[in-house]
């Protein structure tokens, strides 16, 4: 798995066009940190190795601890042999040695340090690990790219590919038309533009042309370090922590609720069995005429007198009346009796009233007849005696013989 750390992807590109060379070497001119932003860091977790030059005394020692198995040349690039006025922006990456773009920093609020630095040329450097296939140099000098490619003259090393930063500083403007000119000069072809840097190959690896005819994209199997300083890294970091942020909230919630509903849980089992020792204590047996008392006391407040005695006689008499109903249902004859008895002393007809109102069902109406029933023979029409007296008649008949 390849990892990116670049801010706009150099290191893609470059291992897209070289993943097949083995434990291949760079040159990296302005290499500010080790991680951070770096082309050299997805090469070198590959087994590459290579040269740095980096003038800050801050970022120097970070490569150093970092890479000790590496080149760190403290140096700057350009014309003279001798010393170079530098300005130090600190934890940026906006350090040069072009006086006026230092100026321009200063003016937005940056603090520079000045320094003298020691300063080489191009062709020395080129020339002193010309030992070495160099398969890709890197500068990114804001600013200082022209007097940096200047300084190249004499020296016949021609690394594989150049990648220069071809915009001003903190600008979207183009720069190349300064210089460009002088890498053509010395065999190589412009192959692709990144909107920040300028990649040329040169002629004698033209073969490599092929892999810079698109940008990084899915195909090219990397994922982000998510160390990078751009905006774009760093929208992704702030999306992935406030991601984290949000699940670790759920979770707590989760959590919360899952603990409230096992308290709630013990609370009701405790409840259950503070009632379950209630009801089974024998206090709460002897009180519970009180507690029905105290019962209709409060329904009797809420509906007041009429119906709630309404209500009581349906409960304590509606249970007798059905029992007694199912009885004579069951013994035709007595109940034949017990209705004649009822119509003689004249209950028959206010007991009946108040069984139709209790059972409050027609269902239970036809269980007493509506009518009085025809006790004697007087209360029969004449046709009814003369045919009630035939039945009996033939009835007498049959049992005698």
């Amino acid at each position: 798995m390849f990892i990116s750390y670049a801010q706009n992807f150099e290191d893609v590109m470059l291992w897209r066009a070289l993943k097949h060379i083995e434990r291949g070497f760079y040159i990296d001119i302005g290499a500010q940190d080790p991680v951070i932003d770096s082309i050299s860091r997805a090469f070198y977790e590959h087994g590459w190795r290579g040269i740095h030059v980096e003038p800050t005394e801050q970022y120097s020692k970070k490569l150093k601890d970092a890479r000790p198995d590496e080149i760190v040349e403290q140096v700057a690039i350009g014309n003279g042999d001798t010393t170079l006025e530098f300005f130090e922006f600190s934890d940026t990456g906006l350090s040069t040695a072009d006086a006026a773009i230092a100026l321009q920093h200063q003016s937005a609020g940056y603090h520079a340090s000045r320094t003298e630095v020691p300063v080489i040329s191009m062709d020395l450097l080129l020339d002193k690990y010309s030992d070495k296939t160099i398969h890709w140099l890197k500068i990114d000098v804001e600013g200082y790219e022209k007097n940096v490619i200047e300084s190249w003259s004499y020296s016949n090393v021609r690394p594989w590919i150049l990648i220069i930063e071809s915009t001003k500083p903190l600008t979207q403007q183009q720069s190349h038309l300064e210089w460009d000119y002088l890498i053509v000069d010395k065999g190589y072809v412009f192959v692709y533009f990144d909107g920040l840097n300028r990649f040329y190959i040169h002629k004698d690896k033209i073969d490599l042309k092929n892999s810079f005819d698109r940008p990084p994209n899915i195909f090219d199997g990397f994922t982000l370090s998510g160390s990078a300083s751009q905006p774009f890294y760093q929208n992704m970091q702030n999306r992935i922590k406030k991601a984290k942020v949000m699940e670790r909230q759920a979770e707590a919630k989760t959590h919360h609720a899952e603990v409230r509903a096992q308290q709630a849980e013990v609370r009701a089992q405790q409840a259950e069995h503070i009632l379950e020792g209630i009801c089974t204590s024998s206090s709460w047996r002897l009180t519970a005429p009180l507690r029905w008392i105290g019962r209709q006391l409060r329904l009797l407040r809420l509906h007041g007198i009429r119906p709630r005695l309404k209500k009581l006689t349906k409960i304590i008499f509606l249970p007798i009346f059905r029992r007694i109903d199912r009885f004579l249902i069951a013994h035709p004859v007595c109940r034949s009796r017990c209705l004649m008895f009822l119509s003689r002393i004249g209950l028959y007809g206010f007991l009946h009233s108040v069984y139709v109102r209790l059972l409050g069902s027609r269902e239970w109406q036809a269980i007493v007849p509506r009518e009085r029933p025809p006790l004697e023979l007087q209360h029969l029409t004449p046709r009814a005696r003369d045919i009630y007296k035939a039945l009996k008649g033939a009835c007498r008949s049959e049992k005698g013989g």
